[in-house]
């Protein structure tokens, strides 16, 4: 009798276990994609993020410009000592102010890259989509062959962001 009770506990198991599986298949598998960089620039946080990237465009290239100076004058008949020292001053400030640009850019940003995910999944969740790429890192990548259209979301997701 207890035999009998263990195989028919075992058979219902395996059964909950395959039909559960089948149900899982039911799941959403669309894929679809969004321009993640236009949504993040048009939020008001992207904006000031890009604003704080043209300034230290502006600032590191000018010292980058001084930078090359330097080391163009070095190779072709080298440098006096305060003018090595110059060098060394302007690459410790250099790369100061890349560290600096790069965490107030990447400060800036957070809150358009939060809202911008947070919409993403909401439009995915509305319309059963699994999987949401990224249009041009999908492109650069080379992750994927081909795309039918229709599957770019980014409109709907900037409709929701507004």
């Amino acid at each position: 009798m207890k035999r009998l009770t263990l195989v028919t506990v075992a058979a219902v198991a395996v059964a909950l276990m395959l039909g559960a599986n089948l149900g899982a298949q039911d799941a959403p598998s669309r894929i679809a994609f969004v321009d993640s960089q236009a949504l993040i620039a048009s939020h008001p946080a992207g904006q000031s993020a890009n604003e704080l990237r043209a300034l230290a465009a502006e600032e590191i290239g000018g010292l980058r410009e001084r930078l090359d100076g330097l080391q163009a004058k070095a190779r072709a008949e080298g440098l006096s000592n305060e003018e090595a020292e110059l060098f060394n001053v302007l690459v410790a400030t250099y790369d100061s102010v890349q560290s600096r640009y790069a965490a107030d850019i990447a400060a800036a940003a957070q809150p358009a890259i939060e809202a911008v995910n947070g919409a993403i999944r909401e439009v995915a969740l509305q319309n059963g989509i699994a999987v949401i790429m990224d249009i041009e890192a999908a492109a650069e990548s080379g992750m994927v062959v081909y795309a039918a259209d229709g599957l770019d979301l980014t409109e709907a997701v900037a409709a929701l962001l507004r």
